[in-house]
């Protein structure tokens, strides 16, 4: 909580005299039944239900109240409602190491962050130097557009014979997703079997993460584009290709190029810890961060949404 309140000093956003008194914590408390954690109590003695900083974070007592007494009916009596995610699914904090899930469907998603590193999130992304790397990005993007059509035609080479060697295992795919290897200077696609995914559901337990994780997939191929990637040397023009490559996905996803693969394949780029869809457009693309808010905002991402997606399909 310092470490929050130490930047918004900084950045002259702090405002004093929103929190709670620790008399009106004790008597929330009360009303709500249930001890509220230290790491809440805090939040609350300094920023209170405060509409202006933290949009994942509730604004009114009322409904934190409401949502919290919600929860516990539905036995999540180790968990704390803190926020209703822009008014569409429920955050809830586990009361003992802060960590965020997301209620879908009476399941607990993992949001993989802390009540903590949100907050610190939420604050970094006030600062302006991210706009002069947007601003930096843009300008490679466009230095990059004479290699479009050698990025499209290496594209299609490299799915071609992937999908080859799909089709003589007699397979489908229901995914593909195209990394890169700054090690080894080098772009590739990596596709999901569908017989795989069929096996995958029918388990006890579906391992969702298991199933987009690129380097659990069962095909790969190399993107041979080494005359493009030679002046590819900065991070700022790694995402400048990125959206490059995603202009090509979304050109070849238009003209119907993916149409014999089965609903709902999805093909995404793993960009800067975020994944870029062709759905999407460029600002959308440019703009993406590793965030709560993209997770929450752009929950149909995610691998539980996607999986369940797919199984409605099937």
């Amino acid at each position: 909580m310092k470490k929050v309140i130490e930047t918004l000093i900084q950045m002259n956003r702090f405002e004093q005299e929103k929190g709670l008194s620790l008399e009106d914590i004790r008597a929330l408390n009360e009303n709500l039944g249930k001890p509220i954690p230290d790491f809440f109590i805090s939040y609350l003695n300094i920023f209170g239900f405060n509409e202006n900083l933290f949009g994942e974070v509730f604004n009114e007592e009322d409904d934190f109240v409401e949502q919290n007494e919600m929860i516990q009916e539905l036995g999540y009596t180790d968990y704390i409602a803190i926020g209703d995610a822009y008014n569409e699914n429920l955050i809830v904090a586990h009361i003992e190491n802060q960590q965020l899930f997301l209620i879908e469907d009476d399941h607990l998603i993992d949001l993989e962050i802390t009540f903590s590193q949100m907050l610190i999130q939420a604050v970094e992304a006030l600062d302006s130097k991210k706009f002069d790397n947007i601003q930096q990005v843009n300008s490679a993007y466009e230095s990059l557009q004479h290699h479009k059509t050698t990025l499209r035609n290496s594209f299609i080479e490299s799915f071609s014979q992937l999908n080859s060697a799909v089709t003589n295992n007699q397979d489908s795919l229901y995914g593909v997703i195209i990394t890169k290897n700054r090690t080894h200077n080098l772009y590739s696609l990596y596709a999901g079997s569908l017989t795989t995914f069929r096996l995958e559901i029918n388990k006890q337990t579906i391992d969702y993460n298991h199933l987009w994780n690129p380097e659990k997939m069962d095909y790969h191929q190399s993107i041979s584009i080494d005359e493009i990637l030679k002046d590819i040397k900065t991070e700022i023009d790694y995402k400048a290709l990125d959206l490059l490559f995603l202009d090509v996905l979304r050109e070849l996803k238009e003209e119907g190029y993916f149409i014999d693969q089965i609903n709902h394949f999805s093909i995404s780029i793993q960009s800067d810890h975020v994944n870029l869809f062709p759905e999407d457009s460029y600002q959308e693309s440019l703009m993406k961060e590793n965030n709560l808010e993209t997770k929450i905002r752009r929950f149909w991402e995610s691998p539980y949404d996607r999986t369940r997606l797919l199984i409605e399909t099937l």
